[in-house]
């Protein structure tokens, strides 16, 4: 009898690892993230195609519709941002974009946040200035990535 006891204790035990192992395979999702990661900066790649061309349409294609971005003591919208932007190319602003230093994804996989610096001439006589932003994406619907807000 103590015989039958160890075996299905050890039986036991087996089933009880295998489970816990199973649990902990769900709990991290590394490839789901690693391949939303990998949309992410693709993502900025062609953000940053559209900014060194000076494509506002381009530009402001990467903002989501609820996208706010802080200026001064408020909150403006896409389409105050969007005049900045022509205002600010008007003036000989220029742009270069690097890929994110940092870039972490949510658990729910759905918001994301990246700092990382850019490049920023704001005309040809004042020499380059080197920033660091912090971005906040979401998930749209159709699985692109776009900014809610970014500083």
């Amino acid at each position: 009898m103590g015989k039958l006891l160890r075996v299905v204790y050890l039986v036991f035990l087996v089933c009880l690892a295998a489970s816990c192992q199973n649990q902990s395979e769900k709990a991290e999702p590394a490839e789901p993230a690693t391949h939303e990661l990998k949309v992410i900066r693709e993502m900025y790649t062609a953000w940053a195609k559209a900014l060194e061309a000076k494509d506002v349409d381009g530009i402001c294609s990467f903002f989501a519709d609820d996208f706010v971005i802080p200026y001064g003591d408020s909150l403006r919208d896409k389409k105050w941002y969007r005049e900045f932007l022509i205002e600010r190319i008007s003036e000989g602003a220029a742009w270069k974009m690097y890929l994110p230093e940092r870039l972490e994804v949510s658990a729910s996989g759905d918001l994301a946040y990246a700092v990382g610096y850019y490049d920023m001439v704001r005309n040809a006589e004042v020499k380059t200035e080197k920033l660091c932003g912090l971005d906040v994406l979401k998930k749209q619907k159709d699985g692109s990535w776009k900014f809610v807000s970014f500083r």
